[in-house]
């Protein structure tokens, strides 16, 4: 099972984490009390492998005088994500040495020795068919 984040509303203080922005970024806290600036909380977002340094007023805003932005900080919550892939299926059995993330990918990477068919995999995460 893996995790991704879930906003739950826009940012405070109080919240313990984790945090986002409000396009889905995660976000770490480095401080929120920087002094002598219009913008005391300082985090690093998430960015494609990568992080970059922003800057937020003490509300979360990344622009204060504007309506709402991608890069607004919010409070978030991690919830479950099943786990997807595809596996070929050959004559002497199921090759889980070789998971797929599409079906195009395990069809296009499919042996032709004994090949029977690709099964497509869902994680069942708890709850979920009771």
């Amino acid at each position: 099972m893996t995790k991704k984040l879930k906003i739950i509303g826009p940012y405070t203080p109080e919240h313990e984490g984790p945090f986002c922005t409000r396009d889905g970024r995660a976000v770490r806290i480095l401080c929120t009390d920087c002094k002598g600036e219009k913008y005391p909380i300082i985090v690093l977002v998430e960015e494609k492998g990568s992080e970059s340094i922003f800057t937020y007023n003490e509300h979360g805003r990344y622009f204060p005088d504007r309506g709402d932005s991608e890069n607004d900080l919010m409070n978030a919550r991690e919830v479950p994500v099943a786990r997807e892939f595809w596996v070929n299926e050959y004559a002497d059995g199921l090759q889980f040495g070789n998971l797929f993330a599409s079906l195009e990918d395990a069809v296009l990477r499919k042996k032709h020795d004994g090949y029977i068919r690709t099964i497509h995999v869902r994680e069942v995460l708890p709850g979920e068919g009771e």
